[in-house]
């Protein structure tokens, strides 16, 4: 029982609402308020909206009755359940209270028991009522799904946060005949298949919601660029690319990001447009999927398509490593290279990671180049096992979103054998944001149980280096090239490095600075304590090839 409920006792006789309001308290009401005639209880019902009124029948100037007339005519009876409460049960006055609306009648004297089962019976029904019509407010009866007011609430939320969202609107234009041609419950499942097939996409999801009669609308908080959300979303309605045709195949969609430039649009909008754009695009065309904002739409396809040629690449073996040399602090032994990913272009020729990574970066797919090009390094490190010398060390480049997925760890134990590990460094690039922090710290310690070393690379540059140096496990620093160019003429920055690399060797962790191209910021760091050196001033990327031979001279 809900005992929170609020309940208003009506009668004339002072000993009546006692005993009444005595019984209410056994039952575990606190909120209880009286009224002893017809017009108090009525401003009290009017002020206050109580959940239940065990209202007297017979009462001076105006009796229970007359109350339930006032109440029925200002449509107030929906709202508030009455039991009628009289030591006169003749037929006709029971008749014409439940004719008003009353939804029981006791008799006098109460019984306890009695009134326990009424009252109970009567809260319940309140919020079973209650639960119905809050389903009705904010869900569609047909398929079960949230529908536009509950969408619009949440994009409100959002807007008033004025955080990045993005709303898709997704059209299946074949609803309507699905409806007649196969019933209402057919096209209704259809709906509720395309919401599963969204909610195993992997991106976040706020809300997915039916926003018309062959419409859903799928809200998503802090989205990835809009390249890699327009292939989520094309996923989501064509199926997997090369295989079946997908679930929703005569659908499109157009993907609205807010929040929007102009502050006075709103919720409403913002889906408008993205329900406009949605219905503008065919299912016959090759691009099923729009970006709303015309200014943003090149840009994405482009990008888009750049991912696409990537995973093409893939495919077809067309990526390759070159080496940058990486020297002692003479700057006459090699000790190390970094591995640094080329693209052979069957029409463009060979591309740097410039050209492709940045529409990569933030999609699955950089996982994938990730592990691929641990693969790489490790094919390399066999093929060279009797050439390398005992300090040299392979630097691997990858992405926090790589290790912090935890299959790293296994993949590296899978594609580098054991004796080849203590040349691999892996390195974690300090410009990108470590999400999930613990999940990092366990996937490089188990990397480095491997006999694997782990570099953190751009040091100075990222997010908290001194914080990340003592959260992350790691035995070597990469200190950026922005510390490095102009060296040799800036006694401030000499200070830093200075004090840089004494913090390090305090930490037991080697150094590398990276960047250097002039002859005197050379000399400047050679004098600066223990480290390696990398830059095109002492060698540029080559293929693996001339690396080898470098090494064996």
């Amino acid at each position: 029982m809900n005992t929170d409920a609020q309940v208003l006792v009506v009668d004339d006789n002072e000993n009546n609402r006692f005993m009444l309001v005595r019984y209410l308290h056994r039952l575990g009401f606190q909120r209880i308020a009286e009224a002893d005639d017809g017009a108090a209880a009525l401003q009290r019902i009017r002020e206050s909206r109580p959940d239940l009124v065990l209202l007297d029948v017979i009462m001076p100037d105006m009796d229970g009755v007359q109350v339930l007339e006032v109440l029925r005519r200002e449509g107030r009876m929906g709202d508030v359940p009455v039991i009628m409460v009289s030591a006169h049960e003749t037929l006709e006055i029971v008749v014409r209270c439940i004719e008003l609306g009353a939804e029981d009648y006791l008799t006098k004297p109460i019984q306890p028991t009695m009134l326990r089962a009424r009252v109970m019976a009567i809260l319940e029904k309140r919020r079973l009522r209650e639960i119905e019509l809050e389903f009705i407010a904010h869900f569609d009866p047909d398929t079960h799904l949230p529908n536009r007011h509950a969408l619009l609430e949440r994009v409100e939320r959002m807007l008033a946060g004025r955080r990045r969202f993005a709303l898709v609107a997704i059209s299946c234009r074949n609803h309507g005949s699905i409806a007649l041609s196969a019933g209402e419950d057919d096209a209704s499942a259809r709906l509720r298949a395309l919401d599963d097939r969204i909610q195993s996409s992997g991106l976040p999801t706020d809300i997915v919601a039916r926003v018309g009669d062959g419409t859903v609308a799928w809200l998503l908080p802090d989205v990835s660029p809009d390249h890699v959300l327009l292939q989520a979303v094309e996923d989501v309605l064509v199926g997997d690319r090369g295989g079946a045709a997908g679930i929703a195949s005569d659908c499109t969609a157009a993907i609205a990001v807010g929040p929007p430039a102009d502050p006075g649009e709103g919720a409403s909008d913002l889906l408008r447009l993205a329900m406009s754009e949605a219905m503008r695009v065919s299912p016959e065309s090759s691009e099923r999927v729009l970006i709303a904002d015309p200014a943003l739409r090149t840009e994405a396809r482009e990008a888009l398509a750049t991912l696409r040629e990537v995973e093409r690449a893939l495919a077809n073996d067309e990526l390759l490593l070159h080496f940058q040399p990486i020297f002692d602090r003479d700057a006459r032994r090699l000790v190390g290279a970094e591995a640094l990913l080329r693209w052979m272009h069957p029409e463009r020729g060979l591309l740097p990671p410039g050209a492709f990574l940045g529409a990569v970066e933030a999609s699955p797919l950089m996982e994938t180049l990730d592990v691929r090009v641990v693969a790489m390094a490790g094919k390399v490190l066999a093929a060279w096992a009797d050439e390398l010398p005992d300090d040299f060390r392979m630097h691997v480049n990858l992405t926090a979103h790589s290790i912090m997925s935890g299959r790293l760890p296994a993949y590296v134990e899978q594609v580098v054998p054991s004796p080849l590990r203590r040349y691999l460094t892996l390195e974690l690039t300090e410009r990108v944001h470590v999400m999930d922090m613990p999940a990092c710290v366990a996937a490089l310690q188990q990397i480095r149980a491997l006999g694997v070393q782990v570099a953190l690379d751009d040091f100075g540059t990222g997010f908290s280096s001194l914080s990340h140096i003592n959260l992350l496990p790691c035995d070597l620093l990469k200190i950026d090239r922005s510390f490095v160019t102009g060296v040799d003429g800036d006694p401030k920055r000499q200070r830093l490095l200075s004090s840089l690399i004494g913090m390090a060797q305090a930490l037991d962790l080697g150094v590398v600075v990276e960047g250097i191209e002039r002859e005197d910021d050379l000399r400047v760091l050679q004098a600066l304590g223990p480290l390696q050196l990398q830059g095109f001033l002492l060698g540029r990327p080559v293929p693996a090839g001339e690396l080898l031979d470098r090494l064996a001279a």
